[in-house]
């Protein structure tokens, strides 16, 4: 069965019954962001020229409930392509999972509870023909901004807690996702079920001023379950994520600097071992005043690592833009992409170019 017209329907009234229920000031106070994107990279293989493209559609309602409460609702559009030597090869299309999250703050805001739910609105039982395109764009390592068109019925929970400690502001959170069976896509007429793995995270982030600037520092983990595919069992493996960033002023000017690391573990996946991946960014932006706009130019490399082997680099140009336009701030953006993609089988290396453009809008 592929994507239906009542999920889509039920996904849009949901957004809708969230804004009209909400009084004349919660609808003042609430933001929208939408941030159409069209990404496409080109991967040069030994038997041509592979192209995947993704044209993105992300939706953002959030809606504030005093100061301590706050509710947001996300969904997204995608349409995912493959093709090769210029032959649409697969194609998926569909509006994405929604999903509701609730903050509240409480203890003089030091305590954060959180509580999320992922509606299943997306695409599932996604027949043969369509299953390139969506295995395509679920890659940590490349930029599609939608990498999965639906993970089913799940249920997230979370607190988290912060305090200051001398210049230092810590930070320390736990969270928890229980997700339920669905039916992932189709073979041969049948469909293929799958529950996605239980996942527990936990996280410790500081930060503090240095100088007319500050730095950031962040560690996450997150264990999982065992994913269940039928009546077979496997494992993507715990993450492990590192983040570190600093920002402080220079002739006018703000600059950023930000590393983060993605170390992926050992893990199962159907018909054998995974090999434990590891995924380094590292990034600089200048944001430059100009009249009432701000600029932003920036620079980004990024290396992937599978098994202990080279799998990739990236070197990713960009540009930025912030553009007042009364209660809407517009930021178009554009980039470009080119590195290396390593076979790991013989550690052959093909080349990859591509391009980013998007344009982030905010309603507030």
């Amino acid at each position: 069965m592929i994507f239906s017209k009542p999920r889509a329907v039920a996904s849009a009234a949901l957004l809708l019954l969230c804004a009209t229920g909400a009084s004349a000031q919660l609808l003042q106070d609430a933001a929208v962001i939408a941030s159409p994107t069209f990404t496409q990279l080109t991967f040069d293989l030994p038997s041509g020229k592979r192209t995947v493209s993704q044209f993105a559609l992300p939706m953002v309602v959030v809606l504030p409930f005093g100061e301590r409460i706050s509710v947001d609702v996300s969904t997204a559009f995608a349409n995912s392509t493959v093709s090769n030597d210029g032959t649409t090869t697969s194609e998926i299309s569909g509006l994405t999972d929604t999903q509701i999250r609730a903050n509240f703050r409480l203890g003089n805001e030091r305590i954060l509870l959180t509580a999320g739910l992922n509606i299943p609105t997306g695409r599932y039982s996604v027949p043969e023909g369509e299953q390139e395109a969506a295995g395509q764009i679920g890659n940590d390592f490349l930029y599609y901004p939608i990498s999965s068109m639906g993970n089913g019925l799940a249920a997230t929970g979370g607190i988290a807690y912060a305090r200051p400690m001398g210049d230092w502001n810590v930070g320390v959170g736990a969270s928890g996702r229980k997700s339920a069976e669905f039916s992932a896509f189709t073979v041969a007429s049948e469909d293929f079920r799958f529950t996605p793995a239980d996942e527990y995270r936990a996280q410790l982030n500081a930060d503090r001023p240095v100088g007319d600037g500050a730095i950031s520092l962040g560690l996450t983990y997150s264990a999982f379950g065992e994913d269940f595919a039928d009546t077979t069992t496997y494992s993507t493996g715990d993450r492990i994520i590192a983040t570190a960033g600093w920002s402080f002023p220079y002739r006018g000017n703000d600059v950023f600097l930000s590393a983060w690391n993605l170390y992926r573990m050992e893990g199962e996946i159907l018909g054998g071992d995974a090999p434990n991946e590891n995924v380094f960014n590292v990034s600089a932006a200048v944001s430059i005043p100009i009249g009432r706009y701000l600029v932003q130019p920036s620079v980004e490399t990024r290396l992937w690592q599978a098994g202990g082997a080279r799998a990739g680099n990236l070197v990713n140009l960009g540009a930025r833009m912030r553009i007042p336009a009364g209660r809407f701030a517009l930021f178009p953006q554009l980039g470009y992409s080119v590195g290396t993609i390593y076979s790991l089988v013989d550690g052959a290396a093909n080349g990859v170019t591509g391009f980013r453009s998007s344009l982030t809008v905010r309603l507030n």
